[in-house]
């Protein structure tokens, strides 16, 4: 370890402070240098100094280079912290976009006019990794960002830089995807469509509408879950899937997605039924069915693919002449058919597990705009009576 405080030639004292290793096992030092004219003010220095230190106001100053970094980060946090699929996806970008643009650059030199280039680069044709033309969504620019972003903050958190450059950048606009819902008389054919289904993917497409659920809670669920005699599902996690590994459970998307729904008669007497179907595919495959209480399942029992509800409504709208929508549009089509038959903007907010009702807001003001016109005309129809009397 070297002294605390070193006397050089030229009169001035070189103060220095252990905060720790990086990944390499070398001891990482804070280093200040300060003209005083004494040891005892060099002293006075020091410990000002160390306390700064402690409090992480002084970043590290030695050389770091953030593809090191990023190395750390990851298997110190993401690997510890993270869904296996997020995991997943910082990997890719940390290796395929940020580190091969940024990792050359000192952690403590990194500025926000690093990270303005960056961004502009991203935003050049021929950087998909899936093969297709053309340039990166706004998605993939913004998600990169916030990778990004994510690690400098823990890097400033453990002290190793001041501030987080991402913090003095604007942050990519992404213009939000607005999903074409089926009409009022679309939703009535795609209804009676269903019931020529199979009784599984009818019930997962009607649930999905009750209930608002996002597709990996909706594949989440057990029996368990559902209050049969109170009408009331409890969602406390969901499903994914990752290439190669299989579908695993995760805690859900934030502590407001944790929630309790009631569900319509109608949906309770179909759950009823496919309790009942279910139990039927388990006698037919006696010892071969993997009794793990599942509410959506393979054919033997395990946990349906989370992909394979998205597969199958897609091919469904195909067969049926249908618009095209996402699955995920049938948590859109819930939401919009609670608001439009006037159900609090809050209440719709916690039915979808938002964090903030402001999500919801922003998410559904067109439907909003709707009732706002709708609540317009009958306050107009009021007036109007009440006037001419």
């Amino acid at each position: 370890m070297p002294s605390k405080i070193k006397k050089r030639s030229n009169g001035s004292y070189l103060l220095s402070v252990a905060v720790g290793y990086d990944d390499k096992g070398k001891q990482i030092v804070k280093t200040k240098t300060v003209k005083v004219s004494s040891m005892t003010k060099a002293m006075q220095e020091y410990n000002v100094f160390a306390a700064e230190v402690q409090k992480g106001t002084v970043a590290y100053t030695g050389k770091y280079k953030l593809t090191d970094f990023a190395k750390t980060w990851y298997n110190d946090y993401c690997l510890k912290n993270l869904a296996p699929k997020t995991q997943r996806s910082y990997k890719n970008h940390l290796n395929n976009r940020i580190v091969p643009a940024l990792g050359h650059i000192d952690m403590i030199k990194l500025r926000p006019q690093h990270i303005i280039q960056f961004l502009e680069e991203l935003k050049k044709p021929g950087l998909r990794l899936d093969g297709k033309k053309g340039e990166l969504s706004g998605e993939s620019i913004m998600y990169c960002f916030r990778v990004l972003s994510s690690m400098l903050q823990d890097a400033m958190q453990w002290q190793i830089i001041n501030n987080n450059p991402c913090n003095r950048v604007k942050a990519p606009t992404v213009k939000r995807h607005k999903y074409k819902l089926l009409s009022e008389e679309e939703i009535k054919q795609m209804l009676q469509y269903l019931d020529e289904e199979q009784l599984k993917y009818r019930m997962i497409v009607l649930l999905a509408i009750d209930s608002g659920l996002r597709l990996g809670e909706l594949m989440a669920l057990k029996w368990s879950d559902i209050d049969m005699k109170n009408n009331i599902l409890n969602v406390t996690k969901s499903n994914q899937a990752l290439g190669g590994k299989g579908v695993f459970t995760k805690s859900p998307k934030n502590e407001s997605s944790v929630r309790n729904l009631v569900l319509s008669a109608s949906i309770m007497e179909l759950l009823k039924k496919y309790s009942l179907w279910q139990k039927e595919q388990k006698f037919m495959l006696a010892n071969k069915w993997h009794d793990e209480n599942w509410l959506f399942t393979k054919w033997d029992g395990q946990a349906m693919y989370p992909t394979t509800p998205s597969q199958w409504f897609r091919k469904f709208l195909k067969r049926k002449g249908l618009p095209h929508m996402p699955f995920h549009a049938l948590r859109h089509l819930s939401a919009t058919l609670l608001i439009s038959l006037g159900i609090p903007l809050k209440n719709v907010s916690n039915r979808l597990g938002h964090a903030d009702i402001r999500t919801t807001a922003n998410i559904y003001s067109e439907a909003l705009q709707s009732v706002d016109e709708k609540a317009a005309n009958k306050m107009d129809q009021y007036f109007r009576k009440v006037m001419n009397k």
